[in-house]
């Protein structure tokens, strides 16, 4: 009986462990299966547009009941019927980008949203951001999420993603008798003006009677059956953002089709940026670089411009890295300016250590040199280096310093007078000294020519007799030739 119990005991306890091990796998399982059910979609998935128009897309999530808190969905479209003019984030569920916004490109027909959630999402149509297309040919359009990700809140970014949805649009032919809206203040509905007050204008049939519009940020709604009355234009005082205005024409036949023309604004300057210095800003010993991001909440960041030590602002990019620097104070004026033509500076006071001028030992201050004499500079540097030397203020070699001292034979015809030679050290780490200087003389009176110097004028003299008989034997040659072809007289 004993061993029966025991027996009993031990079938028991590995038919609890297997029971335990089965429940563990189905749990492990349906969890799993759990976790793969966020899907990235469109909405709206199917419409009808027309040339000229705009259409609004927007991209959401349906996190399969999990809390979620980073997201990337790559929207790809046909930029031969469908130019992205802009994406926005309005409403959406993120509060953290990658980059700072969303970016579209009409070369490779594709729209990235790359964001984060401080406060994780649960739900079945989360806004990640929406795209607005304008509709450039007639034809059927389709919309997809080509690559996405939806990772899960739990500490360690669980991916979620099952599935990613698609949209398909018929983009039909602008039909007869909707109006021409233009606009003289904003003429151009992809670029982006700081000027709030919008005139609009518009042109229709002749049978039109009177019109109806409105003006919002719905890029696809329609005004209502209401005549505003026959007056063909229209003034806004409009706040900052992308708007749209909304017009349709009364006809005997009935309401036209609506047109739409979009405005966009900007009139707040980018949003504050520091510049990064390295190495710090104090006590600089190597050309530093200089790193800047500024963020704008509209229109976005066009460009940046530099001004060092007050000198005109040149375009640039970040990061900005000098080549070299001189030693001393230099002021650093950094501009981000936005597509409409706001403007937010950022500045930075550099510290840079500087180094000595090198020592020109040769030639001399003063020195006479013969003419046609090939110029040799020979010199010494507080450190290794590269020498630059300037002819007139003129770049004529690049000497290394590698020892600390340098030497240079430059074998051009320098004119007669006084020369000012420069000599500027540009250490292997970017510092700049100031130039040494010296002025020498090219002598007429003496002549370099084939290793010997000689007596100046005696040479010219020679040269000039030697010119003038070449001329001679020219001239003589070119009548003979005249009278060898003349013909002869019979």
């Amino acid at each position: 009986m004993e061993k029966t119990r025991k027996l009993i005991n031990r079938l028991t306890n590995k038919l609890v462990l297997f029971a335990l091990t089965i429940l563990f796998l189905l749990l492990l399982i349906t969890s799993t299966l759990f976790a793969a059910g966020a899907k990235l979609f469109l909405s709206p998935e199917t419409g009808t547009q027309y040339v000229g128009s705009y259409l609004s897309v927007d991209v959401l999530v349906n996190t399969g009941g999990n809390p979620t808190n980073a997201y990337r969905a790559v929207v790809t479209y046909p930029t031969a019927k469908l130019e992205a003019v802009a994406v926005s984030t309005g409403g959406s569920v993120c509060s953290l980008w990658i980059p700072p916004t969303p970016r579209y490109s009409n070369d490779s027909g594709t729209a990235t949203f790359e964001c984060g959630a401080t406060k994780a999402y649960k739900g079945t149509s989360g806004r990640i951001g929406r795209i607005d297309f304008l509709v450039k040919a007639a034809g059927k359009a389709a919309v997809s999420i080509s690559a996405g990700e939806v990772k899960k809140a739990d500490g360690i970014g669980t991916e979620l993603l099952s599935s990613r949805g698609a949209a398909s649009f018929d983009l039909q032919e602008t039909p007869v008798g909707v109006p021409v809206i233009s606009s003289s203040t904003h003429p151009n509905q992809n670029a982006w003006y700081r000027e709030k007050s919008v005139e609009l204008a518009w042109t229709a049939t002749e049978e039109a009677d009177g019109f109806s519009y409105s003006l919002n940020q719905k890029a696809g709604d329609t005004p209502d059956d209401i005549s505003e009355g026959p007056a063909a234009t229209k003034t806004y005082q409009n706040d900052d953002g992308i708007w749209y205005f909304h017009l349709k024409a009364r006809q005997t036949s009935g309401w036209s089709f609506t047109g739409h023309f979009r405005i966009q604004i900007d009139n707040a300057p980018p949003e504050p940026f520091t510049i990064v210095v390295d190495p710090p800003t104090e006590k600089i010993t190597r050309a530093p670089l200089l790193s800047f991001a500024a963020t704008d909440k509209l229109s976005g960041v066009d460009h940046y411009e530099i001004s060092i030590n007050g000198s005109t602002p040149l375009t640039t990019a970040s990061p900005y890295q000098f080549d070299r620097i001189k030693g001393g104070i230099h002021p650093i004026t950094v501009q981000a300016i936005d597509r409409a033509g706001n403007s937010r500076e950022a500045k930075a006071t550099l510290d840079v250590i500087g180094v000595s001028s090198p020592t020109i030992t040769s030639p001399t201050e003063g020195e006479k040199i013969p003419f046609l004499s090939p110029l040799t500079t020979r010199g010494t540097s507080s450190q290794p280096g590269t020498v630059e030397l300037a002819l007139d203020g003129r770049l004529i070699a690049e000497v290394n310093s590698g020892t600390g001292d340098f030497e240079h034979s430059y074998r051009k015809i320098i004119l007669p007078g006084n020369r000012k030679l420069e000599a500027t050290l540009i250490t292997a780490e970017g510092i700049e000294s100031e130039p040494a200087t010296v002025t020498f003389q090219v002598d007429l009176s003496r002549v370099y020519l084939l290793g010997l110097v000689l007596p100046g004028y005696p040479v010219y003299a020679v040269a000039l007799l030697i010119f003038a008989g070449l001329a001679t034997l020219f001239i003589l040659k070119i009548k003979r030739w005249r009278r060898l072809r003349k013909p002869k007289q019979i």
